[in-house]
């Protein structure tokens, strides 16, 4: 099924640790992302990206609602999974 590349924030943390327990100096926003066109009230976790380096930035820049936009991997590098996305980013005012 065709999905759109666009979603809707339904939760996410902010983390200062790694998936090996080990510290982060810079925080890391795993959420759970609605995607335009998918069953409604299902979603998918994934990182979101360029939303701030501190967690005063973070708080500041992601809440619960807020449109995202997919970044994917260079067309070359993709190979069909999840994977190819990088990471959400705030969909900007306007863009669709």
């Amino acid at each position: 099924v065709l999905l759109k590349d666009t979603g809707t924030v339904m939760t996410f943390s902010v983390s200062f640790v790694n998936w090996d327990a080990s510290r982060r100096e810079k925080p890391q926003v795993p959420a759970v992302i609605a995607i335009d066109g998918a069953s409604p009230g299902m979603g998918i976790m994934h990182l979101l990206g360029e939303v701030g380096e501190t967690l005063e930035e973070v708080l500041k820049n992601v809440s619960f609602g807020m449109k995202v936009k997919a970044v994917f991997k260079k067309p070359e590098e993709r190979e069909g999974s999840i994977t190819d996305i990088l990471y959400f980013r705030p969909l900007k005012e306007g863009e669709k």
